[in-house]
């Protein structure tokens, strides 16, 4: 795997400085000092739930493409993982007094939704290759502010544990390179051309960004 290994290098070297405007965002920061107001608190769960909902079927589109790949057992992780995550999501939500129905009608932004936009069209799209790079680089930036996002919200807010869950699961997820270094190095063997891994991982990043950028607009709005 060390063509993989070598890729992988180069992305996280050219990303490094989204990754470290992600690491120091100023919307968990703001968590972590109690400026954000309660009822700003909503645009997450309200922006996540559609976010992740749309995930989802994404996720299940990638398993439907390449399931029957050494890929498979991956990619169909992570769609029981979304599964997992929308019950605490919505465990989030009611302790903000948002109902299902709440959820469901919440008006989310195009920056809001973004990041689902691009799973959707890589989901369509991209070679498993490209797909599991993104996650590879994307999920401890996420996992990260999330762990940030948790903390704050049980040291700031009042929330418990268990209201916690679904951002400390993520802030937990197992170190994942021993499982998708192989998917991209069998791509690589199969002409997926580094480029296109340096993109993928690219747009992963930069819809993680507008995410908390649009986190953040909505604290700033309240």
């Amino acid at each position: 795997m060390r063509k993989a290994a070598e890729v992988v290098k180069e992305i996280s070297e050219a990303l490094r400085e989204v990754d470290e405007q992600l690491r120091h965002h100023p919307y968990p920061e703001a968590l972590e000092r109690g400026e954000v107001p309660v009822a700003a608190l909503r645009a997450f769960p309200g922006t996540q739930y559609h976010v992740a909902t749309s995930d989802l079927r994404s996720m299940a589109m990638m398993v439907q493409r390449f399931g029957h790949t050494p890929a498979g057992g991956f990619l169909n992780g992570i769609l029981q993982g979304e599964f997992a995550a929308l019950g605490g999501l919505r465990t989030l939500a009611g302790r903000l007094g948002m109902t299902r129905e709440d959820l469901e009608r919440y008006e989310v932004t195009p920056e809001g939704f973004a990041y689902a936009t691009n799973m959707a069209w890589m989901a369509a799209n991209v070679s498993v290759a490209e797909f599991a790079v993104g996650i590879l680089v994307n999920f401890p930036a996420w996992g990260l502010t999330c762990g940030r996002m948790s903390r704050a919200l049980r040291g700031r807010y009042g929330f418990t544990e268990q209201e916690t869950v679904f951002l400390d699961d993520f802030a937990n997820l197992p170190p994942l390179e021993g499982t998708i270094l192989p998917i991209i190095e069998e791509g690589l063997d199969q002409g997926v051309e580094p480029r296109l891994l340096h993109r993928a991982a690219r747009f992963f990043q930069a819809y993680e960004k507008m995410f908390w950028d649009a986190m953040m607009a909505a604290a700033r709005a309240r």
